[in-house]
């Protein structure tokens, strides 16, 4: 039986206890690309693993809200037929009844019920995703405990009732991403060696392009040589020097929806997708760690 895989792992319901940071009603994001009316009882949390969490004061309903990038939601309707929502182990949900779609505009649904396990807590709830035209695509899990979903159920509908799509500015995305890697090196913390290619670290300078380290034994690139040359009425040979290879340069650009580090030198740019996992940061999937960086002084 198959069932669909997320990304996360290690995901938590909202009914375990977090630090609460805000009101949460009326809540919009245009990193998302979402608008949704979040009960008044809900209160914004920290975010974990990806996803945006509200829960209430006395923990027994929360509200989760995770950006999905290349989201399709035909096989997401396949996967929840054939068992349900399994995310490694943290999140198991079963469905429960008939499939339906959200009244939204710009884009399409598919909003399932249904009970399981989130974390250690047994919950029922409502699970949704959502795909808008314009890359807007996210998960929404309104859920509580057992022994107040009456009490929920018709407000966690009119929170899903209340879902827009709304357009996507990635400015402040990038201007994040800048800041934190700005400076910085990225080092692989797992390099593999046999039969592959070392990745490098990647040394991002503040003016925009990227330090490479030099060789060992490194021959100056400026040495002239000689080279025979038609000057326009004969044969001459005379000295070439060189010119250096200019620095590649390096800027934060939104593809496909993902932050993605794109390094231009020679023909064809390189792209480096982009992920943070609390304080782990992933490079194309990749463990990476941020250190500071020394070559571009």
């Amino acid at each position: 039986m198959r069932r669909f895989i997320s990304t996360l792992s290690g995901i938590l319901l909202g009914i375990v206890c977090f630090i609460g940071i805000g009101n949460a009603a009326n809540y919009s994001d245009k990193s998302i690309g979402i608008s949704i009316d979040l009960d008044d009882e809900l209160v914004e949390q920290k975010q974990w693993r990806g996803y945006y969490v509200f829960s209430t004061k006395d923990n027994t309903a929360s509200v989760f809200i995770k950006p999905v990038h290349n989201l399709r939601l035909y096989d997401l309707k396949e996967d929840l037929k054939a068992g349900g929502f399994d995310d490694v182990g943290s999140i198991d949900l079963v469905v429960t009844g008939s499939e339906k779609s959200a009244q939204v505009s710009q884009g399409s649904s598919v909003l399932v019920p249904v009970k399981g396990r989130i974390g250690e807590y047994k919950i029922r709830g409502v699970f949704g995703g959502f795909a808008g035209f314009d890359d807007q695509n996210f998960f929404v899990i309104g859920a509580a405990r057992p022994d107040y979903w009456n009490d929920w159920k018709l407000r966690i509908k009119a929170m899903i009732d209340s879902i827009r799509f709304i357009e996507i500015d990635y400015s402040e995305m990038i201007m994040n991403w800048e800041h934190r890697l700005t400076g910085k090196s990225l080092v692989p913390q797992n390099p593999v060696t046999r039969g592959h290619l070392v990745p490098k670290p990647i040394n991002l300078c503040s003016n925009g392009t990227v330090a490479n380290e030099k060789p060992a034994n490194a021959q100056p690139t400026t040495t002239a040589t000689q080279q025979t040359v038609w000057n326009g009425y004969a044969w001459v040979t005379m000295p070439v020097t060189p010119m250096p290879r200019p620095p590649g340069r390096w800027f934060i650009d939104p593809i496909r929806g993902k932050p993605t580090l794109v390094i231009r030198q020679g023909p064809r740019p390189q792209e480096f997708t982009l992920e943070m996992e609390g304080d782990q940061l992933y490079v194309n999937g990749k463990p990476y760690s941020i250190s500071e960086n020394t070559l571009c002084q």
